[in-house]
Parts: C-alpha cells; sequence; structure tokens
C-alpha cells in the first residue's frame, strides 16, 4: 500500500511518469516475448519508447542535480559572507557577558559602544581587548593595506586614542578589562561574545588589501557550526596568548 500510495502521489506532482509508462512497456515486452505472441518489429518499436523514456528521465536528474548543486554552492556563500544584520549585532553585544574585542584600531567599535562596554564592566563582566601596538612594523604593515592614501600617523593615533578611552574603563570602573598590544599586522578583526558557552558568537570582518568597500566580507560563526567556528576561536586565543600586556599607568596618562 506504501508502494502505491508513494507512486499516486509522484503522479499527482508530474514526476516520474517517464519511467511509471517504461516499467509496464517493459513488463508486457518481457511476457509477450516469452510466448511468442508478437512481431520482432513491435518489440523493437516499444524497446526504443522505453529508451526514449529512460534518456528522458536520466537527463531530467541531471539537471535537477545540477540544479541542486547550484542552491547548495550558492547557500554556502551565503552562510560564511552574509552581510550581517546590525540589529542582531546589537542585541548580541549587549547582552554578551564575556566579550573578547581584537582589531587594528578597534576605533568604531569602543567609540559606539563605550557606554555599554562601561556597564558590563561594572557589572562584573569580562572583556579583553587586543589591538596592533601603535608602534612598530605591524601596524606599518597593517597600514599599506588602506585603499587611497596611506597615513601612518593617522593610524598609530587612532590605537593611542582606543588605548586611552580603554585605560579609562579600566580606572573608572576598575572592572575586568584586560588590554594587549600584538606586534602582527592581523588579518581579520573578531568580536566573540561568550565563546566558551553553547552559545557562543564569532564576528569576523576581514581586512582586505587595497581593495574598496572597507572591511569586507563580515560573517558570523556561531558554536553550533562547529569545525570553522572551532578553527576562528583557537586563533582567537592564539593571537591573545601572542599579545602583551599593555601597562596603562606607563604608556597612556
Amino acid at each position: 500500500m506504501e508502494s502505491i500510495k508513494r507512486i499516486w502521489d509522484d503522479i499527482r506532482r508530474g514526476e516520474n511518469i517517464d519511467l511509471y509508462v517504461a516499467v509496464p512497456l517493459a513488463l508486457v515486452i518481457g511476457i509477450v516475448g516469452i510466448f511468442g505472441k508478437t512481431s520482432p518489429e513491435l518489440i523493437t518499436s516499444i524497446t526504443l519508447i522505453i529508451l526514449s523514456l529512460l534518456a528522458t528521465s536520466l537527463l531530467a536528474n541531471r539537471h535537477a542535480v545540477k540544479e541542486l548543486s547550484k542552491k547548495l554552492s550558492k547557500s554556502s556563500e551565503t552562510f560564511f559572507f552574509r552581510e550581517l544584520s546590525e540589529t542582531a549585532f546589537e542585541s548580541d553585544f549587549e547582552k554578551a557577558t564575556d566579550l573578547w574585542l581584537v582589531g587594528v584600531s578597534l576605533t568604531t567599535v569602543v567609540r559606539v559602544h563605550y557606554s555599554i562596554i562601561e556597564k558590563k564592566l561594572r557589572a562584573g563582566y569580562s572583556v579583553k581587548a587586543l589591538l596592533v601596538h601603535p608602534e612598530g612594523a605591524a601596524i606599518e604593515m597593517a597600514e599599506t593595506r588602506v585603499y587611497g592614501r596611506a597615513n601612518l600617523e593617522r593610524a598609530k593615533g587612532e590605537i593611542h586614542n582606543t588605548l586611552r578611552d580603554l585605560c579609562d574603563l579600566q580606572q573608572s570602573t576598575k572592572g575586568k578589562i584586560e588590554i594587549r598590544t600584538i606586534q602582527n599586522p592581523l588579518g581579520h578583526g573578531v568580536i566573540a561574545m561568550n565563546p566558551e558557552t553553547a552559545s557562543g558568537m564569532i564576528y569576523i570582518q576581514n581586512y582586505p588589501f587595497k581593495t574598496e568597500g572597507g572591511s569586507r566580507p563580515k560573517y558570523i560563526l556561531r558554536a553550533k557550526d562547529g569545525q570553522w567556528y572551532d578553527f576562528f576561536k583557537k586563533e582567537l586565543y592564539n593571537l591573545w596568548e601572542h599579545g602583551v600586556e599593555w601597562q596603562c599607568s606607563e604608556n597612556e596618562s
């Protein structure tokens, strides 16, 4: 009964009709051939019809597989490189209790979310910030990526300003904020939220080389994504371990 129902559903949807025609025809040929009740010419004609139906079915399946492959490819690209929802990002940022910030200067994220970061620290939440060191080869290399006119002094100034903001937060809140710098130009920026939990998220923005459009693509990985989430989380921790603690009292007065 299940097989009959499946066949009837296929016919109603207009699927596999060619095969449902070919199979009975093949059975008819086999039966009449056994008993010799028909001419060779008729058998040949029916055989050609069956072969035509099978060829049609194979072509249809090939086109279906090709279309499915295109959709899967597009879906994969969309998953990794979709434009992020600003609303979702703001909501995730506010809810994070363990926040990791990694970027060349972190100018925008710290300036825009200064009050939120301050509230987190006063509430006892953890914040870690890693920037490119404002002096040395790393910031010089990072600035060569800029599309348009490079300005090393401006880049250094932006990092120093962010470090001052972070140091002010450290002093005013006495909160759990750790600040480090690294002698590495960084290939991408990261904002990780509760990375060790089942609901962890890692927002990533690529730093392109002299390509217009700013930091793109921007994409998000969640703990449930498995392999690639674990990969970028491990890299995040590697970067942090190679960073050096920024001494606010000595460097930013």
